[in-house]
């Protein structure tokens, strides 16, 4: 089964690239351009490997999204345990700030990135971050 990596960013440019990068992985890649996409879909997460959020979007920041998925998947892990894990994080943002640094780290992002994109490094961190993931059945 493929490794699969959902890419959040209201960039439409940005997610086209995005997808381009990724499947050379030979990785499942979804883009989405609307965080309400995300939030309204309770499988958004389902299968996921990745998540790869931009911090700075129109309706929403990519950690405020992270903190809704993660308050809608509390209840599912009571009730499944292990087996529903969270995917790794990877949020990149132009804006970083100490306060921003501090929160990733207390919603458990895996790696911050900070704009513009170095396509070499950001690739690093989800080879980095597949690796660290259990195998798949």
């Amino acid at each position: 089964m493929r490794r699969v990596i959902l890419v959040v960013d209201d960039d439409p440019a940005v997610l086209r690239s995005y997808g381009h990068l990724f499947r050379r992985l030979g990785c499942q890649v979804v883009l989405v351009g609307d965080s309400d996409r995300v939030l309204s879909d309770p499988d958004s997460l389902s299968g996921v490997d990745v998540l790869i959020l931009d911090q700075r979007m129109p309706k929403t920041t990519g950690l405020d999204l992270l903190a809704c998925l993660r308050r809608r998947t509390a209840g599912e892990n009571d009730t499944q345990g292990a087996a529903a894990g969270h995917p790794a994080v990877i949020l990149i943002s132009a804006y970083l700030s100490e306060a921003i640094r501090e929160r990733a780290a207390r919603l458990g992002v895996t790696e911050i990135i900070e704009k513009p994109v170095d396509t070499t490094h950001l690739l690093a961190c989800v080879r980095a971050a597949l690796a660290d993931r259990p195998s798949c059945p």
